[in-house]
């Protein structure tokens, strides 16, 4: 087979479906803006390109003949997927869709339209209408940027006194002329991940999550499933999942939905994406269905069709990244896994998991700050929700990243 698969992204969470089209015998053609990216190793051919640049990203794939266009863990690229689908009649999420999901302003808009439970906001262009905005919603509030996942560009302002600091993080992680300011909501913060081809609804799996507390907002540094939760609660989820399906028109595509949960089984939507969740959300929507995930993706992306998924009596999965408090040059990594101690290794365990290093000795590292500052993943597996846990909070207390 010599056809050929675009995949836009080159970063970490790019990788497993680069490999995975790899491995199905497809060449994988990779667009990314030039950096220290993993990607570019593994890939077939690469572009140089910045993956928001829609004519640029269709000119690839019309001289590339791709049959397929894709991503998973980046919202940046997904306009540009809805984009080149339409033109080239791809199968893949819609242009509108797109443009919804990838501005959380317009976003947000839709699901106020569409009658999604979501907390109050404002779209704001300045700090003063940002102050306005705080006022108006009552502290405390979330300040947004609506163009960049991974917990990039947030604070949560508690106190007026923040919201110039918080202003500047935000304006320097983002190239849109707008934000959300949007009232804090108390709650349990899940994702909820989803499967939507030919207007069916395939999959509705949410998840809990682990959290590091940075010092603007909560990053997901972890997720694991099933969840427990009660038939009402089940059903409230699902329909709010309906809802954002409807109200932002997706179709043909992964979808990774932020949400929280109220004291009395509500569910408030934060947010939602027309493309996988990251995190090693694929991972454990893999090991605890049974179904490899990137397969899904990459089969919805090439037209073919996906089954429903079977969620009774899947095995629990846990993902957990790996990462540093501090920047630096990395010396050493260790940790305990199913027992054993390893140092600037990987481990792998049947049936248990493994441990994925993505940085070894001598390498330059950044402080954790968002999703993509990883230096490695865990995905654990166990026979109870309480086993899998268990392995999770042993690993992380065996855990020891030395930086010079």
């Amino acid at each position: 087979m010599d056809q050929s698969i675009l995949i836009l992204g080159a970063g970490i969470y790019q990788v497993p479906l680069i490999r995975r089209a790899q491995a199905r015998g497809y060449r994988a053609v990779i667009a990314s803006i030039p950096g220290n990216y993993p990607g570019f190793a593994v890939a077939d051919k690469v572009y140089y390109t910045d993956t928001t640049d829609r004519e640029a990203i269709l000119k690839i794939a019309e001289t590339e003949r791709v049959c397929a266009v894709v991503t998973t863990g980046t919202d940046v690229a997904v306009g540009s997927i809805g984009y080149v689908c339409r033109r080239l009649g791809l199968p893949g999420i819609g242009e509108e869709a797109a443009r919804l999901l990838t501005d959380k302003a317009l976003m947000k808009e839709a699901f106020v339209r569409g009658g999604v439970t979501t907390s109050a906001f404002r779209r704001v262009t300045s700090p003063e209408e940002a102050r306005e905005a705080t006022k108006a919603l009552g502290l405390p509030v979330m300040l947004k940027i609506v163009d960049k996942s991974g917990s990039r560009g947030i604070t949560k302002i508690s106190d007026m006194g923040q919201l110039e600091s918080a202003w500047a993080y935000a304006a320097a992680a983002t190239g849109a002329d707008h934000m959300v300011v949007e009232k804090f909501v108390q709650g349990r913060e899940i994702g909820i991940d989803a499967f939507v081809q030919n207007g069916r609804l395939l999959l509705m799996l949410p998840h809990d999550k682990f959290v590091y507390q940075s010092g603007r907002t909560g990053i997901p540094i972890g997720h694991y499933c099933p969840m427990d939760c009660s038939e009402t609660l089940w059903n409230n989820m699902l329909s709010e999942t309906e809802k954002v399906v409807a109200a932002t028109g997706m179709d043909n595509c992964a979808i990774n939905i932020d949400a929280f949960l109220l004291p009395d089984e509500r569910v408030n939507i934060i947010e939602a994406a027309g493309r996988c969740g990251a995190t090693g959300i694929p991972e454990v929507i893999s090991g605890y269905t049974g179904r490899n995930y990137y397969d899904c993706i990459l089969d919805n992306a090439l037209g073919l069709p996906v089954a429903p998924f079977e969620l009774e009596g899947g095995r629990p999965t846990a993902s957990m990244l790996l990462y540093s408090g501090e920047t630096g040059i990395l010396k050493e990594i260790r940790y305990r896994f199913a027992g054993k101690d390893y140092c600037n290794a990987d481990a792998d365990v049947p049936a248990l998991g493994r441990v994925e290093l993505s940085f070894g000795p001598g390498d330059e590292i950044d402080a954790f700050r968002n999703g993509t500052d990883r230096i490695g993943m865990a995905v654990f597996s166990a026979d109870t929700v309480e086993a899998v846990k268990a392995a999770v909070a042993d690993f992380r207390e065996s855990l020891h990243v030395t930086v010079e």
